[in-house]
């Protein structure tokens, strides 16, 4: 029996997507993907940004990150932020959490989960998952390492794995699509839920702006005391870099602080090891001083997990690296630690210098700061390779993904336009 031939007064129904960020204290990579998510998919979906209302708001998020959010949803779930594991199997423990994961989830066609952690279980009608690296495990894994476990009987061991199991298949098996932010998450991925993962780069925006170039080495990090920044050791370093150059470089440090005590505590004890050092520090600045920091600098060094310790957890380590290509697309010469996902960005010796140690980064960074050449034309070929994260390779590919979920892969320019609204909900 032949169907109809669709007409043009025929609407598809609306679909609505969740995009959840289960790291929503402050801005950073995490809520910059969930901005980039929700401002492509708005084009086309109704989108809710959920998220615990702490930290920004989605106008926040717009005007942090420069996207158009208009078309955004924002709902609010205000106990949102624990852990989605099941630390009990009693049947009471079990519903309530189910339940709120089905609230959390029911309502989309599309849930997305973006976070560190296990997902909620999934009762829309397809997830999926941005892994910004996997901080929780598959029991397989977890379940051996608790507290007490090894003083459990031989059944009662094997009841609670064989339960566990059992409720990670049941929950995974609500998204059909997993993804990682880095070649380097995707296999921990792997490692860590026994699920593979597709690799998604972060969408990273880079400036045009060209300015003259000056003796600056600038490095972007939070002045958080517990982020693992390693400041103190750029400082050591730059400090035998005066030492071996004189004092016409100066070393740029800039970042995000709280006005938690900790944190200010952090960052007066790193202006005072910079006193007598020609450093200077640039707190809570705007997006546009910052590129015209990036902008003039020639060097850019990160440090995260740099310190030859070869038993760094991954969980420490730079899992991708906006920053560091945000630096690159300014013409800056990066150099940053050769682990994480460091190394899916700079091509060492070409775009930049893979580190070591502390004494590896003080040694690129005097070959390069020693020859103009050099630096000019690594300068060049760093700007061209953050091109390869540019936001557009990012948003092809997720529309390619929402498509394949939600319209069998019919790309979403077929699909017509969706009338959406934008307002504030809470739960």
């Amino acid at each position: 029996m032949a169907h109809p031939v669709p007409t043009a007064s025929c609407q598809i129904p609306l679909l609505r997507v969740g995009i959840f960020d289960h790291v929503s204290l402050r801005l950073g990579g995490s809520q910059l993907v969930v901005a980039a998510m929700a401002a492509r998919l708005s084009q086309h979906y109704t989108v809710d940004v959920i998220h615990s209302g702490k930290g920004y708001t989605v106008a926040g998020l717009a005007e942090a990150f420069g996207l158009d959010l208009s078309r955004v949803n924002e709902r609010i779930v205000s106990n949102s932020l624990g852990t989605f594991s099941l630390p009990g199997l009693t049947p009471s423990y079990v519903r309530e959490r189910l339940e709120f994961d089905c609230r959390l989830t029911e309502p989309y066609d599309l849930f997305i989960y973006s976070g560190h952690g296990v997902p909620p279980f999934c009762a829309a009608r397809h997830g999926m998952v941005y892994c910004h690296f996997p901080f929780e495990w598959h029991p397989g894994q977890e379940l051996p390492r608790t507290e007490g476990w090894g003083a459990r009987s031989a059944l009662s061991r094997l009841v609670r794995m064989q339960g566990y199991t059992a409720l990670w298949y049941w929950r995974m098996r609500g998204y059909r699509t997993v993804i990682g932010n880095s070649k380097f998450t995707s296999s921990w991925i792997e490692r860590r839920w026994k699920h593979p993962a597709e690799v998604l780069y972060p969408p990273v925006a880079v400036t045009t702006t060209s300015l003259p170039k000056e003796n600056t080495i600038v490095s972007l990090g939070r002045f958080i005391v517990t982020d693992g920044k390693n400041h103190a050791l750029q400082l050591e370093t730059f400090r035998k870099f005066v030492s071996m150059n004189g004092r016409d470089w100066r070393l740029c440090l800039i970042g995000f602080c709280t006005d938690l005590p900790q944190d200010l505590a952090y960052l007066d004890k790193l202006k005072s090891l910079a006193a007598d050092l020609p450093v200077s520090f640039v707190v809570n600045a705007s997006r546009e001083t910052l590129w015209t920091y990036l902008a003039k600098a020639k060097l850019y060094w990160h440090a995260t997990a740099l310190g030859g310790d070869s038993n760094v957890p991954p969980e420490r380590m730079e899992h991708f690296g906006i920053a560091t290509v945000e630096a690159m697309g300014a013409g800056c010469v990066p150099l940053v630690p050769m682990s994480g996902g460091q190394p899916e960005i700079v091509e060492h010796e070409k775009s930049g210098f893979l580190c070591r140690d502390a004494e590896s980064l003080l040694q690129y960074t005097n070959r390069v700061a020693s020859s103009e050449s050099l630096c000019q034309n690594m300068g060049r070929a760093a700007r061209e390779r953050s091109a390869a994260f540019c936001p557009e390779i990012f948003n092809q590919r997720l529309s390619q993904l929402a498509a394949e979920l939600l319209h069998d892969g019919r790309p979403m320019s077929q699909l017509g336009a969706n009338a959406v609204g934008s307002g504030v909900t809470s739960v």
